[in-house]
């Protein structure tokens, strides 16, 4: 039988897909508390948030407490399986370029932090709409997911200093939300949003590295392994330097 953890991550997955900060909110509660449902550390979802949260994610309460039971109410009664779709949170207030040739990136109200992490936004606003020539990002060698998945955000803090510095700008792609080579990421820990270098090792472990010299490299590995949320990789500064 599913834990709860693992319920709650199947139900998440929609559709429609449905964010932390999504349900935090519908509950009345902080995204870390619903960090702590999905990461383990909270085995039960108690009283009106469990029905909160069921109807919330269309699924059936007595599943979703016991996993007993359908997960959703179909026409036959039986469990609904969801269908799998994509991981990346849309912008509803991205504009589109009338010239096919340019496309707008969305400069979103999030500063991840480059120091001892930041508790992530509730929910994400976009600043401006920055319209760049498609053939611009082709000079700059980048590989992406999707043009639709790009932004920019702040980073905030100093160790990542020698790479980018304190309130630079920075390019990421929302579609990459897993380790698939050894970047710099938008990722939460613990509930706590940063920006550093993943190093993967061998036997699975990661190293999380601050380019500053000023700041050691810190290990995750074991259960901790379970409570990294990659939420981006950053492409470049802003200021057009690659990473």
């Amino acid at each position: 039988m599913r834990t709860l953890q693992e319920r709650l991550k199947l139900a998440m997955a929609g559709p429609p897909k449905v964010t932390q900060a999504a349900l935090a909110r519908a509950c009345g509660i902080r995204a870390p508390s619903v960090n702590d449902w999905i990461s383990g550390k909270t085995k039960t979802i108690e009283g009106q948030n469990l029905l909160i949260a069921a109807d919330y994610l269309k699924v059936m309460p007595m599943w979703l407490a016991t996993g007993k039971g359908p997960m959703r109410k179909g026409s036959d009664g039986g469990a609904q399986p969801a269908s799998k779709e994509s991981n990346v949170v849309p912008i509803e207030s991205r504009r589109k370029s009338q010239d096919p040739s340019f496309i707008t990136i969305p400069q979103l109200d999030v500063a991840g932090s480059m120091g001892p992490g930041r508790v992530p936004p509730d929910h994400i606003e976009v600043i401006r709409d920055i319209t760049v020539h498609l053939d611009w990002l082709k000079t700059q060698g980048l590989s992406y997911s999707k043009l639709e998945n790009l932004a920019i955000i702040d980073g905030d803090g100093d160790s990542m200093e020698g790479t980018f510095r304190n309130g630079d700008a920075l390019l990421v792609d929302r579609g990459i939300t897993e380790i698939r080579t050894d970047a710099i990421y938008v990722f939460t820990l613990e509930g706590e949003l940063f920006i550093k270098r993943l190093q993967r090792l061998t036997g699975g472990s990661l190293r999380m590295i601050s380019d500053n010299p000023v700041y050691p490299a810190i290990m995750i590995e074991g259960d901790m392994l379970a409570k990294v949320h990659i939420q981006a990789r950053v492409l470049l500064v802003w200021n057009a330097r690659k990473l």
